[in-house]
């Protein structure tokens, strides 16, 4: 079977097995949310009618108030002022009950009398006819309200003229106190037309059964979904609290057959899709591929018959790959031919890398020959010579003064003292010199021998070598750094010119760490026999520097790779690496993260009495 077609069925089988998916994944997740979403506004509409109803009662109960909670209404209903007060509040006509949009207005005394009340149809704006005589004797026959309070009770009514909304408020001063003096009750006929404009919710009032008692009707908003729509019925309640009627909202599954539409135009899409794209893949994989792999396959064959190249055994197969592999394998031969120059190139590479590490640790070598020479400097500045020397030539002279001798005489006493402090000091600051430049003869005239191969392996005692490399690497740049040295040391196999640049390098690096961090510096090293690989001894230096992040411990070893914020280095680790690789031994970094020191570990081979007497 060719590639092409290998390719082309499995992208059909990815296709299918995606389409299927997908529709799956949209028919089990994303339906579902829309059923909910379809609940949830149905919920939301049956909310809104029963929040515009409410609303409507809510404005009845504070028509109510207006006229309840006063203290004019408060003295009519005891008898004071009626006259004036139904003039100059509630006449000419029935205008009270216009200019609330109500359509019944009735103030009702403690005693059941009436002391004013009208109704009126709000569209045609005659007088409805013994509305205002039924609403009051409603609320006479139920105890339940009839019985003076200072509560306000809100709610339904049936009426020979159908449903009203009403509302009921005894009658307060205007502070509210007082026994109540009767009742104020507005009433407004119910029209669902009025509740569905302003919610835009389609709803319909519907009777209880004859046989309703409160135990059937329910307490919550019941929902059946139907095919077409979903159907919310709830209970409205009488102003008495008893089931009066139900209030049945209707609300559309459009958001359903919106996303079932969506889901199989979305799938019927994706097959078209995956189809088209097969299409262009294939014409893609002819054109851009296939052809490509064929005349690679013909090129290769040319350069193989020439015999350049190597050969492999990967032409197993009947594809173009295959043919590629087998074409290949003409042109493998000439890998043995280019081994040679690259082994060249190589050696070459190695040798320019050699001669920067020997530079790199040439300047290290030299760092504290020029720090101990500036020592020496301070120790004879300049002004204080020049004073002596004036002094000497002052008191050389025979024409000074007596007195004048005396002071001089004492001064250069005083300076002779302080001259040989300052030889003795200088003596040891040159020992230090001597060493470090002994160092850097010895490291040039190693790296000689090893840029020949004769490096020379020895016994090396680890604590001796370690305190020597301290004394002129720190010691001449880091007063405030404590160094702390083990207790006893181990006999290595190594090189001590090599070995001695390595921890060089190390201290120095440590040395810059600590500088960055503003708290006193703190090295320790420690030398100790592997516990886990016989014949190695572990020489590790921790300091207290600005650590090194985890993903970087390996990486700091590799050449061009450093640690160092403001110039360029990468060099010194990176020849360690490689140096205390020629010695035979590893060498690794730990640290805890930034900020909290970084140890780095060299693990060298012990020296074997055995093998060197064996020898």
């Amino acid at each position: 079977m060719r590639v092409a077609t290998k390719i082309n069925a499995a992208l059909f089988c990815a296709f299918a097995c995606g389409t299927f998916a997908t529709y799956a994944v949209l028919h089990s997740t994303i339906q579902p949310r829309f059923e909910e979403i379809e609940r949830t506004d149905a919920q939301m509409n049956h909310k809104r009618v029963n929040e515009a109803v409410y609303a409507s009662m809510e404005k009845l109960e504070t028509a109510t108030q207006d006229y309840a909670f006063w203290d004019s209404t408060f003295d009519a209903m005891h008898g004071t002022g009626v006259e004036d007060f139904i003039t100059s509040n509630l006449t000419p006509g029935l205008k009270a009950v216009e200019n609330l949009g109500i359509n019944a207005l009735v103030f009702q005394r403690a005693d059941g009398g009436l002391m004013w009340g009208g109704a009126v149809d709000l569209e045609t704006q005659e007088p409805i006819e013994g509305l205002v005589e039924e609403i009051t004797q409603f609320v006479h026959n139920n105890r339940v309200i009839d019985r003076l309070s200072n509560v306000t009770h809100r709610g339904m009514i049936r009426t020979s003229k159908g449903l009203m909304l009403l509302a009921i408020t005894p009658v307060l001063k205007s502070d509210r106190t007082g026994e109540p003096a009767g009742k104020v009750m507005a009433a407004k006929l119910f029209d669902p037309d009025t509740i569905k404009s302003v919610t835009g919710v389609d709803f319909k009032v519907e009777e209880l059964p004859p046989d309703i008692v409160d135990a059937k009707a329910p307490s919550v908003v019941e929902l059946t979904v139907f095919s077409d729509h979903i159907s919310t019925v709830s209970v409205a309640n009488s102003v008495i609290g008893e089931p009066l009627v139900y209030f049945k909202v209707s609300s559309s599954r459009e958001v359903t057959r919106t996303g079932s539409n969506a889901i199989r135009s979305a799938t019927i899409m994706m097959v078209i899709a995956a189809l088209a794209a097969m299409g262009v893949l294939w014409a893609f994989l002819r054109l851009a591929v296939v052809a490509r792999v064929s005349a690679l396959k013909t090129h290769f064959a040319t350069a193989g018959s020439s015999g350049r190249i190597q050969q492999t055994d990967a032409g197993m197969g009947d594809d173009e790959i295959s043919d590629l592999a087998r074409s290949f394998n003409m042109m493998a031969d000439q890998v043995n031919h280019l081994r040679d120059a690259l082994a060249d190139s190589a050696y070459m590479s190695g040798l320019s890398e050699w001669a920067a590490g020997t530079l790199h640790n040439v300047r290290n070598g030299l760092v504290p020959v020029a720090s101990t020479t500036w020592q020496v400097q301070q120790l004879f500045e300049g002004s204080w010579l020049k004073n002596v020397e004036v002094a000497a030539a002052e008191y050389a002279d025979s024409a000074t003064a007596p007195e004048r001798r005396a002071k001089l005489n004492a001064f250069l006493v005083g300076s002779a003292s302080r001259l040989a402090a300052s030889a003795n000091e200088t003596l040891k600051l040159t020992g230090q010199i001597n060493g470090a430049s002994r160092s850097v003869i010895d490291m040039v005239s190693e790296f000689e021998r090893y840029a020949h191969r004769k490096t020379e392996l020895e016994a090396l005692d680890l604590l001796p070598l370690v305190q020597s490399v301290a004394g002129t690497t720190i010691a001449p740049r880091a007063k405030d750094t404590e160094v702390i040295f083990p207790q006893g040391s181990v006999t290595v196999h190594g090189n001590g010119i090599i070995l001695r640049q390595v921890l060089s390098n190390i201290l120095i690096n440590a040395l810059e760490s600590i500088e960055k961090q503003d708290r006193r510096g703190r090295i320790e090293i420690s030398i100790a026999e592997s516990s886990t690989r016989d014949g190695i001894t572990t020489l590790s230096i921790t300091d207290n520097g600005v650590g090194v992040p985890e993903h970087s411990l390996s990486a700091i070893f590799h050449r061009g790779v450093s640690t160092r914020s403001q110039r360029p280095g990468g060099l010194g680790l990176h020849w360690c690496a490689n140096a205390v690789k020629v010695l035979g031994g590893t060498i690794r970094a730990e640290s805890k993260g930034p900020g909290l020191g970084a140890t780095i570990l060299i693990d060298l081979p012990n020296y074997d009495m055995s093998k060197k007497e064996a020898a």
